[in-house]
């Protein structure tokens, strides 16, 4: 089924593109770049390929993405088709996205040595108290939180084994607590710059602050949360209803390396503070990162030095670099960076965005929309073929691909919005509703299949070695319901974004929340004594 979609997809899109494609040539030093519709054509069909074997998984993702490079340059040097330089393609790299990315590994594996996320765990299991459906809001609403601050398949390792132990003791099936925890991982992350790896590509390409994604996305994503609570409890409700508690106590955990764990949470703060400030200090992120990782790694081997000696100390941290850094996928985004700047450099990119621009011109003409509506449709466009691609696919590769895109229609409208005598700020304001819809539908589209995001494999491949097997259509059938839900309310938040405005809708958003919480605890509390003299009855 998805290789019939890829194929009519690409029977629909190639003619397009090599009909809008300039026949010209770009150069670049030395090297003169193929811009034919041949050359487009043929980095459109490696990229292709690349996505197929993405979805088949025939290699490790790293291996594939590196044969298409490889193939790229092969063609280069033994055909009239110069689609690829080396010197291009190796400065095309991000490395302000490669330095972020690494250095919070760095900073999570150093964590995960002093068993500060197994404490965590354990205390979560201790504050439900048995009951089956706190516990479930529980796992979701730390899931989700760990997840805006620490890599999702991070955060589903440390989670998933928890939420197997608390279903065996509770007698309940363990997908009724783990698929709101992968789905919760997703919408989580989506809420901060280094929650998801889309939104770090979508942060430095646009030059959003960590302070912007929090401000403009973290309304929406906690009302997403809320809503998963809703629907996981409805959905998994005869699962839930029909648990046991277990008088057992959990197994309590106990720190390890104390010193080393607050040196670490202090550079972790020191680390977000960085983030928070990036746009009074104009550092980059993955400065900023590098510094707080290179930092800990430092506080942490000075500690073990004096505690265990030299010799120790330099094998811990041997270690550590070595294993606690996915370098596998680090190196799978260089060589995607640079299959992406193949795709630039021919006209690949200009042309699809091209085609999308006049898409959106002749659906607007014919429907008479203003620019408001126009910009609003480009963004639902985006925001719903992201995430139907991302659900379908790696969204990582596509993300890549679709910065670029989105950048030449950010241009557009930023300069129609000009013409109308809006002031910079508040064009740039409104034209930002394009990258916040790539990254939402980035993001969430992953909770759509089971392939859809790394947390979702993670957390099935754990849990499948304990002999709980899911099968994909199963996945499908409540991550669809859960997509199809936050893709809603992601369209309407960019709704009132556009036509209320972007700073009154996030502070009527935040009020409306503060205000549900309010009720919330005090209806917690007004309950309380109730729920205690029923339980001193029933013992």
């Amino acid at each position: 089924m998805k290789g019939c979609a890829m194929k009519a997809a690409t029977a629909v899109m190639l003619p397009v593109l090599l009909l809008t494609s300039p026949t010209f040539a770009t150069e670049t030093e030395q090297f003169i770049y193929s811009t034919g519709g041949g050359a487009q054509a043929i980095v459109g069909l490696l990229l292709v390929a690349l996505f197929g074997l993405l979805i088949a998984e025939v290699c490790h993702k790293t291996l594939a993405a590196a044969a298409v490079v490889g193939t790229m340059l092969l063609i280069s040097a033994a055909t009239p088709m110069k689609i690829m330089d080396f010197a291009s393609a190796i400065r095309a790299v991000d490395w302000n996205v490669i330095f972020l990315l690494g250095s919070m590994m760095a900073i999570v594996s150093i964590l995960v040595e002093t068993r500060v996320f197994d404490w965590l765990n354990g205390r979560m299991v201790r504050w439900a108290r048995g009951r089956p459906s706190a516990l479930a809001n529980i796992i979701i609403a730390a899931t989700a939180l760990l997840s805006a601050f620490a890599d999702n398949v991070t955060t589903v390792l440390f989670l998933a084994p928890v939420v197997s132990k608390a279903a065996k003791s509770l007698r309940l099936s363990v997908w009724a607590l783990a698929m709101p925890m992968v789905m919760a991982a997703n919408i989580g992350g989506t809420a901060t710059l280094i929650g998801d790896p889309p939104n770090v590509i979508v942060g430095v390409a646009s030059g959003l602050s960590f302070m912007d994604f929090i401000f403009f996305l973290a309304v929406p994503i906690i009302v997403m949360v809320v809503a998963l609570c809703f629907l996981a409890a409805f959905w998994y409700r005869d699962d839930l209803s029909s648990a046991h508690a277990s008088e057992a106590v959990p197994e309590r955990v106990e720190l390890r390396d104390p010193n080393v764990l607050a040196w670490t949470l202090c550079m972790v703060g020191l680390t977000f503070l960085g983030f928070f400030t990036h746009s009074l200090t104009q550092l980059p992120v993955g400065v900023i990162a590098f510094a707080g990782a290179a930092l800990a790694m430092l506080g942490r081997h000075a500690i073990l030095r004096r505690q265990l000696g030299a010799k120790r100390a330099d094998h811990v941290f041997a270690h550590s670099f070595e294993h606690g850094i996915e370098w596998l996928t680090l190196g799978f985004f260089i060589f995607l960076f640079m299959v992406i700047s193949a795709a630039e450099h021919t006209g690949l990119i200009a042309s699809a965005a091209a085609w999308l621009n006049d898409v959106v011109e002749t659906v607007s003409t014919s429907l008479g929309l203003g620019l408001r509506a126009k910009l609003l449709m480009a963004g639902l466009l985006i925001l719903v073929f992201s995430a139907i691609v991302s659900a379908v696919v790696d969204n990582i590769p596509y993300t890549i691909a679709a910065v670029t895109i989105v950048r030449v229609l950010v241009s557009g409208f930023a300069t129609e919005l000009e013409e109308t005598g809006m002031d910079g700020s508040e064009v740039q304001l409104m034209s930002n509703v394009l990258w916040w819809s790539l990254a939402l539908g980035a993001c969430l589209g992953g909770n759509g299949t089971l392939i859809g995001a790394s947390a979702n494999v993670t957390t099935v491949g754990l849990l499948e070695k304990d002999g709980h097997h899911m099968p994909f259509i199963e996945f499908l059938k409540f991550g669809v319901p859960v997509t199809a839900m936050t893709v809603l309310i992601a369209a309407v938040y960019l709704t009132c974004y556009i036509y209320i405005g972007p700073v009154r809708t996030n502070v009527i958003g935040a009020a409306a929340l503060a205000l549900l919480a309010a009720l919330a605890i005090v209806r917690y509390i007004v309950r309380r004594p109730q729920r205690n003299m029923s339980m001193a009855s029933a013992e």
